[in-house]
């Protein structure tokens, strides 16, 4: 129950900036109640979409800041850490989507912090990698200090974990590919550690892609801010210094950050931690946690050989006999995926060429309301493009980054999907090879496909095999023309 009245409620939105006064007019239009009350135009504000339940929290507080940060609008709080918390914001002239970290009001008078937090923002804004969480600007102005970075949709393997409580290999491997790619590009080009590698730093996008976020302590690794802090100093991860301790490396040794993916990878496939996870500070710098380490091939038998080796390399407490560089660890990572593919392969093949066997698949086929395209593209820009397109046209969409598991997406479910779009732009010849290979499967033959070549692909286009629903079509391509095969390919199929 908001202590405002009505008009005092209209004066603190309009005060504020959160609506105009053509909203506020629309929405005494659609109340038309005698005695409207605050809380019937924030139900029909919240209704529209064009307040949120964080801005009636803060406008029933009384409280005038927290509603913009420069030019961006919080919506909720996304995040919170010691330092800062973070923020999703739509930027009030373009609508874009970004994660605004504001330092919090506590430390926004301390030079040293203030230091601090904007030299991790100029470090991070110079990273520019797929698989690192980038910053696009930075602002100080009086008490307020923030940074705006990419909002990725997702969660952190954190909180992934915590919902899938063991994670399967090949996922696990994926994920130890993008966040060792980052590393790497950080190590290597710009000699930039991590220093704060761990799951709740790693975030897992909903198109499959692992980002690095929290550069945080890498302005102390760099020996260039917060040096005068304490508290700073404290925070530049105990386990990091307990490591190198106990290890006898040198200080702020770059191969650390390997060790602690490997311990996340450890983690996401047997469901616990490979050492005591404590508050304590004795305990976290206790050399026996990285030394007492239980192999993981005892904690979980049936990972693979190939694997629980990479894993086991890498959590090497003995410097010299761990990786050495990211790269390396980069590239067992991805041997292992290629090995552990190779030996699914024809065991997967097998089971796909056996999909749809069932006399009733036709019936129910015929029985749903709407088609579902499922999206294949490894670019999450392109990817969403693709999906707005389909539910534009009134299709239901499925999205995945491989065609490695077009078959698992059918062998769960029969009628996943009525037609795949294989996008050759940023598969290249893995979706000529897909779309291909599709065309075996049995049982799936009136389920579509359409391959997307790009404009130095058409050549490609020779190598396939179309059928009356196998299309390929070649950029640019107008709406229309998708429109137009989809609405084709799915009468020839009724």
């Amino acid at each position: 129950m908001s202590a405002y009245s009505f008009d005092a409620m209209v004066q603190r939105i309009l005060s504020v900036g959160l609506m105009s006064q053509q909203q506020i007019g629309e929405l005494q239009a659609e109340i038309r109640v005698p005695r409207p009350t605050a809380n019937l135009l924030l139900d029909a504000s919240l209704r529209r979409g064009w307040i949120t339940n964080y801005q009636i929290e803060r406008l029933n507080s009384g409280e005038n800041r927290g509603f913009f940060f420069g030019p961006y609008k919080a919506l909720y709080v996304a995040g919170a850490g010691t330092f800062a918390r973070v923020f999703r914001c739509v930027h009030r002239e373009t609508d874009e989507i970004v994660a605004v970290k504001v330092l919090r009001a506590r430390f926004s008078e301390n030079v040293a912090f203030i230091n601090h937090f904007m030299h991790e923002a100029k470090l991070v804004a110079e990273l520019k990698h797929p698989n690192i969480v980038p910053v696009y600007s930075a602002e100080s102005q009086g008490l307020l200090h923030y940074m705006a970075m990419e909002f990725v949709e997702g969660q952190t393997l954190r909180e992934f974990l915590k919902i899938r409580k063991k994670v399967d290999v090949k996922t696990v491997i994926q994920i130890g590919i993008d966040a060792c790619s980052g590393l790497d590009y950080a190590l290597r080009i710009k000699k930039l550690p991590h220093r704060d590698l761990k799951l709740s730093n790693v975030i897992l996008s909903s198109t499959g892609h692992a980002k690095l976020v929290d550069f945080g302590l890498a302005s102390i690794a760099q020996g260039k801010v917060g040096q005068d802090i304490p508290f700073l100093r404290n925070q530049q991860s105990i386990d990091y210094i307990a490591l190198e301790k106990a290890s006898d490396s040198p200080k702020m040794d770059p191969r650390s950050d390997l060790y602690f993916l490997g311990c996340m990878l450890y983690h996401l496939l047997c469901g616990v931690s490979p050492f005591l996870e404590t508050k304590d500070k004795a305990k976290r710098m206790d050399r026996g946690r990285f030394f007492d380490i239980r192999p993981i091939q005892q904690v979980e038998p049936d990972i693979p050989g190939v694997l629980s080796a990479l894993i086991n390399r890498a959590l090497m407490p003995n410097t010299e006999q761990r990786y050495q560089k990211a790269g390396e660890m980069l590239a067992d990572l991805r041997s292992a995926a290629r090995r552990l593919e190779t030996s699914e392969g024809s065991a997967a093949t097998v089971a796909s060429l056996r999909i749809g066997q069932s006399a009733d698949r036709q019936e129910r086929i015929e029985k749903l309301d709407t088609k579902t395209i499922l999206i294949v593209d490894s670019n999450p820009k392109t990817q969403a493009s693709l999906k707005n397109l389909m539910e534009k046209l009134h299709y239901k969409t499925l999205c995945i980054n491989s065609p490695d598991d077009v078959h698992k997406i059918f062998t769960e479910d029969d009628l996943s999907a009525q037609c795949i779009l294989f996008n050759g732009q940023s598969l290249g010849l893995r979706a000529v090879r897909a779309f291909n290979d599709f065309a075996q499967y049995r049982g799936l033959r009136d389920v579509g496909a359409v391959l997307i070549l790009d404009v130095g692909q058409t050549d490609w286009a020779e190598s396939v095999k179309p059928r009356k629903n196998r299309i390929v079509m070649s950029m640019p391509i107008k709406i229309k023309e998708i429109r137009d095969i989809l609405e084709q390919m799915f009468a020839s199929e009724e």
